[in-house]
């Protein structure tokens, strides 16, 4: 049976009102499931399931050994008007940051407190001086939302570096629209395509009117491997590893081919370590040799403290308001705020600087006494290494447990993936990857073992 409310004082709920009622928008989905009953759902799930195993749809979760990717196949959806702020905030951010890595590269930026970017782990002092193609740092960009009601989101984090799960949104959405058809048509869902943006984004960068671009991936043991084979078969361009590639006399980058080297004029990178996979790939980078996506440099804005001051990047350097709020933060090297933290952090989340992927992070409500006394010691020894947020009470979904044959809610997040090419243009793609925590928790990573959901904005 479909839950019809939630117990006093948890999270809201996606599909249905204060009082109980379902939505608008879910009334059609929630109907058919229920004329499906369990035994169909279960024979879906049991394709899905084949289907999955089939496409090698998968993440690595320990060394050489991969996990079908968990997937609920009861679609998120988001009305239009409901995606149309979220997706302006998106692009809103990822303007605005860009701008300011241009000035903390090859400018002068006065918005976050120099002592914050010079402990940051991923700073590159050595990039001084140094723009990339186009003044473009961040190409492809990824950002952590939560619902926290009446239509509102809130921002948990931004990723920068190499945002990964634009493949796992799109492989959901495919695999869902084939073992539930009878969802899809119920409802008129905004259709998208990546492949023409982002082959327009790579050559919104180059000089070449026709650039020579490959994916260049960590190996097939890579955590992400699944994503970096389906964009390269998507876009139509090679994955490579490091020992396909080699830097030229005349210091470009090249790739071994059976029919003669070719130049390659664009990497999209999903490695972080340049030098350990292409010894001297950096400085055919500062050259201007090779353009990467993203950009070195771009995980200075990565740092989850430096999340703390971007609504102020977006008014310094846009003259705008945040279209999209953020989980108000602490900058736990301040007195007062420390002090704050300490006295409540029993409710209060606590994030490693330099975490990802769900690691490092500490919801304080969800730990016993002892893990807080042990987590104030760490803050107060180390109050740069850490970043304090108020748990934000956010949104659960439902999920059919095909093991049980009953239905459940848990806790989503939406990670939303935008671009913005060389000509200073930002989009953000409809909809996005929600992840689903784990029963009785709040987090929904891949690597903490969460499940993904496939998400549609209606109209």
């Amino acid at each position: 049976m479909i839950p019809t409310g939630l117990s006093p004082g948890t999270a809201t709920s996606e599909y249905l009102s204060a009082s109980g009622a379902v939505l608008p928008a879910y009334r059609p989905m929630i109907d058919i499931l229920e004329g499906m009953g369990p035994a169909v759902l279960r024979e879906r799930w049991r394709r899905a399931k084949r289907e999955v195993a089939l496409d090698g749809f998968s993440f690595l979760l320990e060394p050489r050994t991969f996990r079908p990717v968990p997937t609920d196949w009861i679609p998120r959806v988001i009305p239009q008007a409901e995606w149309e702020p979220i997706g302006r905030g998106v692009e809103q951010r990822l303007k605005a940051i860009n701008r300011f890595l241009a000035d903390l590269y090859a400018g002068t930026q006065t918005i976050v407190p120099n002592d914050v970017i010079f402990t940051c782990q991923y700073y590159y002092p050595e990039y001084q001086d140094f723009l990339p193609a186009r003044d473009i740092f961040v190409h492809i960009y990824g950002i952590d939302l939560v619902h926290v009601g009446a239509g509102q989101y809130a921002v948990l984090e931004d990723n920068l570096r190499i945002p990964s799960g634009i493949a796992y949104q799109l492989k959901c959405v495919e695999i869902a629209q084939r073992i539930m058809p009878e969802l899809a048509e119920a409802y008129d869902i905004i259709r998208y395509d990546i492949r023409d943006t982002y082959l327009d984004l790579f050559a919104s960068l180059c000089d070449n009117e026709s650039p020579t671009c490959v994916i260049l991936t960590d190996s097939k043991f890579g955590a992400a491997f699944f994503e970096h084979r389906y964009l390269a078969d998507l876009l139509g361009i090679p994955l490579v590893e490091g020992s396909d590639l080699y830097i030229g006399s005349d210091g470009r980058v090249y790739a071994r081919n059976v029919d003669g080297d070719v130049v390659i004029d664009l990497i999209y990178r999903r490695v972080e370590d340049l030098e350990i996979f292409l010894p001297g790939l950096t400085e055919a980078y500062l050259q201007g040799r090779v353009v990467l996506v993203n950009g070195m440099g771009t995980s200075a804005a990565d740092d989850k403290l430096v999340f703390l001051w971007v609504p102020e990047m977006i008014r310094h350097y846009l003259g705008e308001e945040p279209i999209l709020q953020q989980a108000p933060s602490y900058d736990l090297n301040h007195p007062e705020s420390l002090r704050y933290v300490l006295e409540n952090l029993d409710r209060l989340v606590l994030k490693i600087r330099q975490g990802y992927g769900g690691l490092g992070v500490y919801i304080m409500p969800d730990l016993d006494m002892s893990y807080r006394s042990r987590m104030a010691r760490n803050i107060i020894e180390q109050p740069r290494a850490y970043i304090a947020q108020e748990t934000l009470d956010f949104s659960r979904h439902l999920i059919f447990d095909e093991t049980t044959g009953s239905f459940e809610e848990r806790y989503v997040d939406l990670r939303v993936f935008a671009v913005q090419n060389g000509r200073g243009e930002a989009h953000a793609f409809p909809g996005g990857l929600t992840r689903v925590a784990n029963a009785n928790s709040r987090i929904t990573n891949n690597s903490s073992g969460g499940l993904c959901k496939p998400t549609w904005v209606i109209r």
